[in-house]
């Protein structure tokens, strides 16, 4: 939520009334433990901490999918088995990461 408030001022509130029906997940300390071993391995970098946070959530909640844009970081396809490999050590699956487009 905090990241659909930032950017473009005119489509800050529609991307909040989008989001509005979805259920959050909870940030727990298992959340913030698995985000902190991703940025160790350097699967993303410190300057993108918010995106370990969003990678981290998925498995901890036992997610399905992770549907995102952000191929840089979350589903970039250079780096999923790294992060499938860290996630695994840690007690978890990792979730199927795709863009909307590929999820259809």
């Amino acid at each position: 939520m905090q990241e659909a408030r930032l950017g473009d001022a005119d489509m800050a509130p529609q991307r909040l009334e989008f989001l509005s029906p979805f259920p959050m997940l909870e940030l727990t300390e298992g959340v913030g433990a698995l985000a902190q071993k991703l940025l160790q391995a350097g699967l993303v970098p410190e300057k993108a901490a918010s995106d370990a946070v969003h990678i981290a959530a998925a498995p901890v909640h036992q997610l399905n999918y992770l549907v995102t844009w952000n191929f840089k970081h979350i589903a970039n396809p250079y780096t999923r088995d790294h992060l499938r490999a860290v996630v695994f050590d840690a007690g978890f699956r990792l979730p199927f990461m795709c863009s909307p487009e590929e999820l259809i």
